[in-house]
C-alpha cells in the first residue's frame, strides 16, 4: 500500500441544506443577484455549484446552514422572476466536508483520492466544490463520521 498523502487538514460543517435553483435564464448577473441577494442578509452559502443543461438553462446547487433555510427559500423565491428559474427544491440534513492544504493545484490526485475513498466507504457525494487549496463536498449527515474516519485513512492529516 502507498503511503498516506499529506494535506493541510480537514474541515467539517455540521447542519447544512442544498438549495437546487433549477432551469435558472442562462446569462450574466444571474448568480450575482440570487447570492447577493442571500449575502444581503447575512446568510452565509457555503458551498455553490453551477452549471448549465442541455436546453440552455442554469442548474444552481447552494449549501447554506439549515436554520437560514426559510429566509433562503423567501429571498430566493423573491428574485424568481429575475432569474426566470423553474423550480426551487432543498434537501435537508447535509455536511460539509473538505480537505486542504498548499499547491492543491500542483496536485490533481487529492480530488480523485477523496472521492474515491468516500466511495469506497458508500459515501454519496451530493455536491463538489474545489479551489486552489481545497476540496469540499456536501454529503448527508449521517455518513460525516464515516468521511471522517476514511479520508484519515487516505489522507495524513497534521
Amino acid at each position: 500500500m502507498m503511503g498516506k498523502i499529506a494535506i493541510g487538514g480537514l474541515l467539517e460543517t455540521p447542519d447544512l441544506v442544498l438549495i437546487r435553483v433549477l432551469g435558472v435564464k442562462s446569462g450574466p448577473g444571474v448568480a450575482g443577484t440570487a447570492l447577493t441577494a442571500l449575502g444581503r442578509k447575512g446568510i452565509n452559502v457555503l458551498c455553490v455549484v453551477s452549471s448549465s443543461d442541455s436546453g440552455g438553462r442554469e442548474n444552481m446547487t447552494l449549501a447554506v446552514h439549515k436554520a437560514d433555510l426559510d429566509q433562503a427559500l423567501g429571498l430566493l423565491q423573491e428574485v424568481q422572476e429575475q432569474t426566470e428559474s423553474e423550480k426551487v427544491e432543498y434537501q435537508g440534513n447535509c455536511s460539509l466536508i473538505a480537505v486542504y492544504g498548499p499547491h492543491f493545484s500542483d496536485r490533481p490526485s487529492i480530488a480523485g483520492e477523496m472521492f474515491e475513498a468516500l466511495a469506497k466507504a458508500s459515501i454519496n457525494i451530493r455536491a463538489i466544490s474545489t479551489s486552489v487549496s481545497t476540496v469540499s463536498c456536501v454529503i448527508d449527515h449521517d455518513k460525516l463520521e464515516d468521511a471522517r474516519n476514511c479520508l484519515a485513512e487516505k489522507f495524513l492529516i497534521p
